[in-house]
């Protein structure tokens, strides 16, 4: 099996910090401190005038861990299993395979030549989401893109002395070179390059790793598996529910990236800058705001390129399916130090306000299936906001679907979105829907390996612009109302 990694820029965004961060705590107070070696990496490979060479570190300290109780880190282990995970001391650079200098894709693979247990070599296909790349166990390769560099982990699972042999085959339209060796730990040859690494395992136990990791305050037992969220500046979304292995489920579906990817709320912040003040506009329609000329925070109904444009959607393959009416969408509860509003800019400029949380809780909305819209959504002051919303829905047999989830936001440049941050798990779903979304979308999955996370911090354009007026009428306080949406696929 040969798995693509994606390209990484030459700056890491903050979450790789918040990834990895325990683990390099642990490294500092651990008897089996990582100690630094030259490289910082586990390889740079670079084009010679002989072929392919590599700059490695000859050997690799580890400190314990814990395998978390999550489904992407199973391939380690089972839950409080213990791992051993190589990494650095200084909290600001990481384990990378670096291709910067090289002009052809490379195949790299990951082999034992002696040690007790297995080795593994990951990356993260989302924040904190663990994606294995090679193991000793099996012959699993993946490339790695000319030009680029991937954050990797180095793990093995038992205790002890180990040696791993790291080879990379440099790709061409006349196949692979054979490997030639000659002195050091690092061999290179015309296309083919490998390099040998001491790994070194102390013994721990589970409830040693534990106490330190709640010295430390990381009670997950895992770097990886510290909370972190997408966090969403602009681009398009949509919030709405879906079945999930049969589970009707409130999520988010994030169009900032190459492919639409649904999301659980809880692992994604979207964030609103000051450049999002508008002033509150003229007219009665619009007292429910507070006073004409008035600055508030506001995502508008139409696209603007530098704000996150989030709207609502039921148009799911899995919803229009199981569902032959309406899906009732409830505010339950809005936590913030403002008001928190939604609402429709109808045809003549008027006002028709679907959420106010100046109003009693809970306020229903009632969206059609097949159904995606846009509204106004305004916040009065800057800091953290957490909506919860319910969607709601019956199957044609009678049976009742219900699921709750809390939308994070950071509104304001002064806001922080860690704080929002509830969640940081395994954060992309769709590879569990098992169909399109209604759209001629596959229900896509922004990267499933390597390191293409990335690539939500640089802003991606959302790959569809919605163009029309959508007409709602809405009432709330539990009341359905009948809404006529833009059903059209986008």
């Amino acid at each position: 099996m040969n798995t693509p990694v994606r390209p990484l820029t030459a700056a890491l965004p903050a979450v790789v910090t918040a990834a990895l961060v325990a683990a390099v705590a642990l490294a500092v107070a651990s008897p089996a401190s990582a100690q630094s070696a030259e490289p910082e990496g586990i390889a740079e490979f670079e084009a010679t005038g002989s072929g392919l060479a590599i700059d490695a570190p000859t050997e690799l300290s580890t400190v314990p861990s814990l395998v978390p109780e999550r489904e992407d880190f199973a391939f380690l282990g089972d839950p409080g299993d213990l791992v051993w995970v190589a990494g650095t001391e200084d909290g600001a650079t990481y384990p990378t395979l670096d291709a910067t200098d090289v002009e052809a894709d490379l195949t790299v693979s990951l082999d034992k030549v002696e040690g007790p247990g297995e080795a593994w070599l990951y990356t993260f296909a989302g924040p904190g989401v663990a994606e294995p790349l090679a193991s000793t166990a099996d012959d699993q390769v993946f490339t790695l893109a000319a030009g680029t560099t991937a954050v990797v982990v180095l793990a093995v699972d038992q205790p002890g002395q180990y040696t791993v042999e790291l080879t990379a085959k440099e790709k061409s339209g006349h196949g692979y070179a054979p490997l030639a060796t000659f002195g050091g730990h690092a061999q290179s040859g015309s296309g083919s390059a490998s390099a040998t690494y001491a790994v070194s395992a102390a013994e721990a136990t589970a409830s040693e790793v534990q106490n330190t990791l709640a010295d430390s305050g990381d009670a997950e037992g895992n770097g990886q598996a510290e909370a972190s969220c997408v966090e969403i500046g602009s681009g398009h979304v949509d919030i709405g529910p879906r079945l999930v292995d049969g589970e009707w489920t409130a999520q988010i579906r994030d169009d900032t990236g190459s492919e639409p990817t649904w999301r659980e709320l809880s692992d994604v912040v979207l964030t609103i800058p000051d450049s999002a003040l508008f002033p509150i506009p003229e007219g009665d329609a619009y007292g429910f705001l507070g006073e004409a000329g008035q600055d508030i925070y506001m995502l508008p109904q139409t696209q603007s390129s530098d704000i996150v444009w989030p709207g609502w959607n039921t148009q799911d393959s899995t919803v229009i399916e199981a569902i032959p009416g309406a899906v009732d969408w409830n505010l339950t509860d809005v936590s913030g130090p403002g008001d928190f509003t939604l609402f429709l800019t109808s045809t003549f400029g008027g006002a028709e306000v679907l959420f106010d949380s100046g109003e009693a809780l809970p306020q229903t909305v009632s969206i059609p299936r097949n159904t995606h819209a846009h509204g106004n959504w305004t916040f009065s002051e800057a800091g953290v906001y957490q909506l919860t919303i319910e969607f709601t829905a019956k199957t044609a047999a009678g049976e009742e679907y219900t699921d709750d989830a809390v939308v994070q936001l950071a509104v304001g440049d002064s806001a922080d979105a860690g704080e929002a941050c509830t969640g940081g798990g395994s954060g992309d779903t769709s590879d569990k829907s098992g169909g399109d979304d209604g759209d001629g979308d596959s229900g896509g999955f922004l990267p499933t390996t390597g390191t293409g996370w990335i690539l939500w911090g640089l802003g991606a354009a959302a790959l569809a612009v919605i163009i029309g007026v959508i007409i709602m009428v809405a009432t709330r306080k539990r009341k359905a109302a009948l809404v006529t949406g833009d059903a059209d696929a986008s």
